[in-house]
């Protein structure tokens, strides 16, 4: 196994550093990644995407460098250098234009959340001082209600042409590119040869939750800069490799690896339909690169392995897996020639797939790798930049997040006896700081640049990293002992007809605390199979002897008490995390209007309990 790490000692501590597994490919900031992109791979496709008609539309690199330059030229000719511009849509080319169009040149950008309602946005336009707003057709009448009673914004930049607007505040972004032609026709260079100083603010991103609670994370040319080189050390990609971007634009772990990062490899980045279309997409566009979570690949892993067993050919198939396995024992791999009619149906080109995000799990990624599909995990947090660690070619542990990426370093805060401690990180890609809030800044960010992540894990002898959970939704039992609610989830997602699960620790009124569950059932898989749907009882048998049969495998302290059911999805963040305060919240609410504790409660549906006495 290659060594991707150096390990050594500081203060005490055991550090971890990443060497990387690749020779790096350095960027400095990120004008110069794409004027370097546009140099060394000018006309390859640099983006596919679908216009209004369905057919599908290729940029090259020319184009992209082409349309920032113009996009940017023009800001500024209307006043907006040194500003602070806004980005709220779904993710298309016009977005990449645009955000690289404030950054590297004109002033500060501020991706939103596509889902925020409008009094979020307006809650953050006042909070990021914005000025300007770059926004796709879908919100022209959220944009034209703002503007009704805000003074703030001096313009309204539409990322299409959706006719003419009484107000001249509204703009729209294929004009301004037409314009910032015509400037830079007539030797206007004030964006083109605009310096870039790497050091100070260029993105203001809030986290994701209500705008009070949010927290803005600053960050510089430099803490992305120093991302995009450190994922070159780890993850070798390719021109002519096609990347499906899928995850929100306006989320640091698609920013980062699925726009600037591929941007820097020369890769092309074809824009998904949406989560529904994502088969078609991978054979449309023959893509061989996908970056997501894990409940999409989790999906994607259940749908092939029901698929098998609906085919009747799962014995013939487990018998080919091993058959695989023994050749591959003797370093023989026809993986892709064995399972070529799986590929033919999930994606022909598909060769990587990276997760991040949340916990993933460990049997998806060996199930993918004995198709000869390889799937790395990995780690990151808006604040830094986002990726920390991430499996290789070389090291790739299912159930870990790998080693740090080359010139960053993890240690562990305070140990326990069982080696698991706070995951601290420091490198230059962290943060600069919180956004007007030094206290907070100060709690998470020490002097000498560690930051505190939050995140509870261990380290192994070979500096690869193992996520515990969050140190906020761990669960701590009577007996001081520990558990987090992820490594449940990841078992409770395994029960068949289990679309989702949320986990808690459940306090009684005599003050122990027990591990709870609520299950997200897929009805439409049940009545498929089944052919009609279960009564609740019977449901609540199915899933009690599933929960017992996990039970069978846990110590007894750390067992599910009790469970309930319900058919809505759990409240998530745009890149499908769970919202667990507001989960909890929920539940507790139901809880106590009907005054039942979760003895009452279990097997029940929890959309019935408002009914119960």
């Amino acid at each position: 196994m290659k060594k991707c790490v150096d390990i050594y000692s500081e203060d005490g501590r055991l550090i971890v550093k990443g060497t990387g597994c690749y020779e790096p490919k350095k960027v400095h900031d990120l004008k110069e990644l794409i004027k370097e992109s546009a140099k060394r791979f000018n006309n390859l496709p640099a983006f596919k995407f679908k216009d209004k008609n369905g057919n599908v539309v290729v940029k090259s690199y020319t184009d992209f460098e082409k349309d920032i330059n113009n996009l940017g030229t023009s800001l500024i000719s209307i006043g907006l250098k040194g500003k602070r511009i806004a980005i709220i849509g779904e993710n298309r080319y016009e977005w990449g234009v645009a955000y690289y169009s404030i950054i590297n040149g004109t002033g500060i950008a501020v991706p939103m959340d596509k889902h925020l309602p409008s009094v979020e946005i307006e809650n953050l336009i006042e909070r990021g001082k914005v000025e300007a707003l770059f926004y796709s057709p879908t919100y022209h009448e959220t944009m034209i209600n703002i503007a009704k009673s805000n003074s703030r914004i001096k313009h309204y930049i539409c990322m299409e042409d959706v006719g003419e607007n009484s107000d001249p505040k509204f703009l729209n972004l294929p004009d301004l590119i037409e314009k910032g032609q015509q400037l830079v026709n007539n030797r206007d260079m004030s964006f083109i040869e605009c310096p870039i100083d790497r050091e100070v603010m260029s993105i203001l991103l809030f986290t994701s939750g209500t705008t009070s609670l949010a927290k803005g994370v600053m960050l510089s040319h430099a803490n992305i800069a120093a991302n995009v080189s450190s994922i070159s050390s780890a993850i070798k990609v390719l021109p002519r490799d096609v990347h499906l971007s899928l995850l929100p634009l306006h989320h640091t772990f698609e920013n980062t690896i699925g726009l600037a990062f591929m941007v820097h490899s020369g890769v092309c980045v074809a824009f998904s339909d949406g989560i529904k279309h994502i088969a078609q997409n991978l054979q449309e566009y023959g893509v061989s690169i996908l970056v997501a979570v894990p409940a999409i690949l989790e999906a994607m892993y259940r749908k092939l392995q029901s698929g098998i067993e609906k085919s009747g050919k799962a014995k013939s198939f487990s018998i080919l897996i091993k058959f695989s396995e023994i050749l591959r024992s003797i370093g023989i791999d026809l993986r892709k020639k064995l399972f070529k009619s799986i590929f033919n149906k999930l994606g022909p080109r598909l060769r990587l797939v990276v997760s991040g995000a949340a916990p993933l799990d460990p049997e998806v990624v060996i199930g993918f790798d004995k198709l000869g599909l390889t799937l790395l995990q990995g780690y990151g947090l808006t604040e830094t930049s986002p990726v920390v660690s991430v499996n290789n070619d070389f090291v790739n542990k299912p159930g870990t997040i790998g080693p740090p990426l080359s010139d960053i370093e993890v240690a562990l805060d305070n140990p326990d006896e069982n080696g698991m401690g706070e995951i601290i990180v420091r490198g230059k890609n962290v943060m600069l700081g919180y956004y007007e809030d030094i206290e907070t800044t100060k709690e998470v960010l020490d002097t000498k640049g560690w930051f505190k992540t939050g995140d509870l894990g261990s380290i192994d002898e070979d500096g690869v990293i193992k996520i515990s959970g969050r140190a906020k939704s761990m669960i701590v039992f009577a007996n001081g002992k520990k558990a987090f609610p992820e490594e449940y989830e990841v078992l409770l997602n395994d029960i068949p007809y289990v679309k989702d699960s949320f986990v808690w620790g459940y306090e009684t009124q005599d003050g122990d605390i027990q591990a709870c569950a609520k299950l997200v059932i897929d009805l439409g898989g049940l009545k498929s199979d089944k052919n009609s749907i279960p009564s609740d009882e019977e449901l609540a048998a199915l899933f009690g002897k599933a929960i017992k049969d996990i039970n069978n495998l846990l110590p007894k302290y750390k067992i599910i008490r009790y469970f309930i059911l319900t058919k809505e999805d759990l409240v998530k963040t745009t890149t499908l995390k769970i919202k667990r305060p507001v989960e909890l919240e929920k539940i507790n609410s139901v809880l106590t209007k009907v005054g039942i504790d979760m003895r009452k409660a279990s097997g029940k549906f929890v959309e019935k309990l408002d009914s119960m006495k």
